[in-house]
């Protein structure tokens, strides 16, 4: 599963459908829904930096702006990256606790990001 704006293409054996993905993904900057990928073939994603392919089994905590694909057995739990006064005053965020077991991608940078830093310098 692609996460928002990732996919870009894919062979033609490549199914595409549309999940509800919970009002945790709205509040983590996701969505309401998530795109899910499934058949046989290649399915080529976009990410700002380089992708990193990492193995699960069983928890993993990634910043949500960096998580660009995963598996769809794989579970998502948005989170506050700290607690409320620092994720809101300290600009933590809110991070995605990944459970199960599979791969997941992740992009070295975030879009966001960079966009605050060119806020910053204008």
């Amino acid at each position: 599963m692609p996460s928002k704006n990732a996919y870009i293409a894919s062979d033609l054996g490549v199914k595409l459908g549309v999940k509800w993905a919970g009002f945790g993904s709205l509040i983590g900057g996701e969505g309401l829904f998530k795109l899910v990928v499934s058949g046989n073939g290649k399915v080529f994603f976009g990410a700002y930096g380089g992708i990193l392919e990492k193995e699960i089994n069983g928890e993993f905590i990634v910043d949500s702006g960096h998580l660009v694909a995963y598996e769809p057995t794989m579970k998502l739990k948005p989170q506050l990256a700290g607690g409320i006064f620092s994720s809101f005053f300290g600009g933590e965020g809110f991070v995605t606790r990944v459970e199960g077991k599979g791969k997941i991608y992740i992009q070295t940078r975030n879009l966001s990001g960079l966009a605050t830093w060119v806020n910053r310098h204008i």
